[in-house]
């Protein structure tokens, strides 16, 4: 089948048609991805390439990575304080060592 594309100067195609029209490429074949007009797929030496990493990010997409990140964030925050714990543990284990081999004493 004949379809005719809208294709931005950077390859992006924004809108298929199936009657010529404007400047629109004519491009044969036997269907198109749905997606095809959404912004990212490319047409690419007649071939349409997609580019997932251009693809719009839906509000519910961006919260659930924002709710990601923060859970990256806690998890990290929960590691270093657990790492303060511990060498405020060590720090007390070593005031103590100091003490007893001033009082010339063994631990």
């Amino acid at each position: 089948m004949k379809y005719y594309l809208q294709v931005q100067p950077d390859g992006r195609i924004t809108d298929a048609i199936t009657y010529p029209f404007g400047n629109y490429i004519e491009y044969e074949a036997e269907s198109l991805p749905m997606e095809v007009i959404g912004g990212w797929f490319k047409l690419e030496n007649d071939v349409i390439v997609e580019y997932p990493e251009l693809k719009p990010v839906t509000k519910d997409e961006e919260i659930e990575q924002l709710q990601q990140d923060l859970g990256m964030i806690l998890l990290e925050s929960a590691n270093d304080k657990a790492r303060i714990v511990e060498l405020e543990i060590n720090q007390g284990e070593m005031l103590m060592e100091i003490a007893t081999l001033k009082m010339g004493g063994n631990l």
